[in-house]
């Protein structure tokens, strides 16, 4: 959005703030005056009349929101007393759209939840399921704030009301000193708590200054053509299918598991990621290397769907509302995972039984083994493969801003990292020992042939004073003598 955009969107809001602001003068019948000190109890009767009317949730919203901005633009005036109300139209609007999406009731956007757990965990779940947070996020976010309770003994909701920022600040200064964490899972417990105070406690946490865990600039490891190549030879099967995606396609472990038949394009030779991290998606190009073992997956896939419609257990996960805008879409073939799990396994937040794709941990463990098998030290792990990917492409020549786009990355300087991965292709730098070491030929002829009117020939200079090139061979002398022990 440009700066031009940008002011053109403030005005806008503006505009309408006071077109609000001229119905709310009209709905009690007074005469506008720009400085009318409304409250709290003019704006709920004028919204209710508005409900009455049939104006939907998230347009009473806007007028709330319009009136909220029209006190602090125009009437230099604070709105506490109107941001309850506006909490509580955020639920309402939360529970139409579910309803206007098929669902009965706001419990069935956020699934079951565990009773079992504290109020304050149940509550965080159900916020962040309805914002549509991932699952994965969820857990994360989750067990932070688990271990955020466990220190400071907090039981239950009521006891957060006397948590502030400074718990918060002690809180991560311990993960970073005691703790010594890596500096994202410093982080990660910061954007949790920050969301349960947003989400659940439904206020400011405050200004954090806690101390941070230092971040190192980490150079990505690589492994040579050569080592994917022996690594490829220990694997077989969907392994060394799912490690083919992530080396020719620069795909993540968890792009590869996700990928469902739909998402195959063998017409035009690519693959469709959908979903992927940020919520983002693209296109990449389909390696002609896997246009055969994708199409027997493919055909596999098919056999074993048809088994589970005969059974009547096909269904699969599927995102959002989709399940309920097309009832019957969890049992068509094109939305289901192609690298399927061979069992059914319950979702967690539904309590839906499906068939998942295959577990997380899977691909992993053969990793391991075959890199093991393959006698390579370097550490390498799942992404590894997307390493190799961008930096392969770059040192054959491939424009950066194009593996950009195929990683999926927002900002170019996250692509940058790559560059400093040493290339082979270039011309080598010779180490200065190794040209230190390249003398010793000559030098061994000198100490060897040591007559008096006979000159070394990097020492054509010494009998007047020597420059600085003499100077460097006389050191590389007094080291051979030193190092071979001829020193008198």
């Amino acid at each position: 959005m440009t700066k031009y955009s940008k002011l053109n969107s403030e005005e806008q809001r503006k505009r309408w703030a006071n077109i609000w602001f001229k119905k709310l003068c009209e709905f009690h019948r007074r005469e506008f005056d720009p400085q009318w000190q409304f409250e709290a109890g003019h704006v709920i009767p004028f919204l209710r009349a508005r409900r009455d009317a049939q104006v939907p949730a998230w347009k009473r919203m806007k007028m709330l929101e319009g009136l909220m901005l029209y006190r602090t633009a125009f009437q230099n005036r604070t709105t506490d007393d109107l941001l309850t109300m506006k909490r509580k139209m955020a639920e309402i609007v939360m529970v139409e759209r579910a309803q206007k999406e098929g669902y009965d009731s706001i419990d069935d956007v956020v699934g079951k939840i565990n009773p079992n757990e504290p109020d304050a965990i149940q509550e965080f779940r159900r916020g962040m399921r309805r914002t549509g947070m991932a699952y994965a996020t969820e857990r994360s976010y989750v067990s932070k704030l688990k271990a955020f309770m466990a220190e400071r003994a907090l039981n239950s909701l009521a006891d957060f009301e006397r948590i502030g920022a400074h718990d918060v600040e002690g809180h991560l200064t311990d993960l970073a000193v005691d703790g010594n964490v890596a500096p994202s899972t410093q982080n990660l417990a910061f954007h949790a708590l920050l969301k349960f105070f947003t989400l659940v406690l439904k206020r400011e946490m405050g200004k954090i200054e806690a101390i941070r865990a230092n971040k190192d600039s980490m150079t990505p490891t690589v492994l040579s053509p050569g080592e994917v190549a022996e690594v490829f030879e220990g694997l077989e099967g969907l392994q060394l299918v799912i490690a083919k995606l992530l080396y020719g396609c620069g795909l993540r472990i968890s792009e590869a598991h996700r990928l469902r038949v739909k998402d195959v394009d063998f017409a035009n030779q690519q693959l469709e990621i959908r979903q992927s991290k940020g919520g983002k998606s693209r296109l990449v190009p389909m390696p002609d290397d896997l246009l055969e073992p994708l199409r027997r997956f493919v055909k596999s896939r098919e056999a074993l769907h048809e088994h589970d419609l005969a059974n009547g257990t096909a269904s699969v996960y599927l995102p959002y509302a989709l399940s309920r805008k097309y009832p019957s879409a969890h049992r068509e073939f094109k939305w289901q995972y192609l690298f399927a799990s061979h069992r059914l396994s319950t979702d967690p937040k539904t309590g839906r039984v499906h068939r998942h794709h295959v577990h997380a941990g899977t691909f992993p463990k053969h990793l391991r083994v075959a890199v093991e098998n393959a006698g390579i030290q370097k550490h390498v792990t799942s992404h590894t493969f997307r390493h190799c990917f961008a930096t392969h492409l770059l040192w054959s020549g491939t424009d950066i801003r194009q593996i950009q786009q195929l990683l999926g990355h927002n900002d170019v300087k996250t692509t940058e990292i790559y560059t400093h991965v040493w290339n082979p292709n270039e011309k080598k730098v010779v180490s200065p020992l190794d040209r230190l070491i390249s003398t010793e030929p000559a030098i061994d002829q000198a100490l060897t042939d040591p007559a008096e009117d006979s000159k070394a020939p990097w020492d054509e200079d010494s009998e007047s004073g020597g420059d600085g090139e003499s100077s460097v061979q006389e050191c590389v002398v007094g080291y051979r003598v030193r190092t071979l022990g001829l020193a008198s």
